[in-house]
């Protein structure tokens, strides 16, 4: 007779239905463990991301106002610029800031008006 190549596991003990479900149970909770860590990663997440668009919309909203400040700023030199250029107004105000008079002209200062200049950005 020929010999078989065909060999046999040892048996190995099987698990009875109270070991099993005790493994199940194990697993279980490994998975549930597992996934409550993965979703308290992803929530930092998202978190950090928000927090990150909030900073980045502050930013955008004082960028905004301060171009604004910059155009009107920009606006209102530009019409300085065209009423330097204007002679009639440049005599005006050398007159009225630095007190120089026309040949026979007298110049009384008022009370009250010396310190006024009448220029259109007198905040600088």
């Amino acid at each position: 007779m020929q010999q078989s190549k065909i060999k046999f596991m040892p048996k190995t003990p099987r698990l009875g239905k109270p070991q099993m479900n005790q493994l199940h149970r194990r697993r279980v909770r490994l998975l549930l463990g597992l996934l409550a860590v993965i979703l308290m990663i992803g929530g930092w997440q998202l978190y950090c991301v928000h927090a990150a668009i909030n900073k980045s919309d502050q930013s955008v909203a004082t960028a905004r106002t301060e171009l604004r400040q910059v155009k009107a700023k920009k606006a209102d030199l530009k019409v300085q610029v065209d009423q330097l250029r204007n002679s009639d107004y440049l005599a005006k105000l050398v007159r009225q800031k630095y007190m120089v008079s026309k040949s026979g002209e007298v110049i009384f200062e008022l009370p009250g008006t010396a310190s006024k200049l009448t220029t259109p950005t007198s905040d600088n």
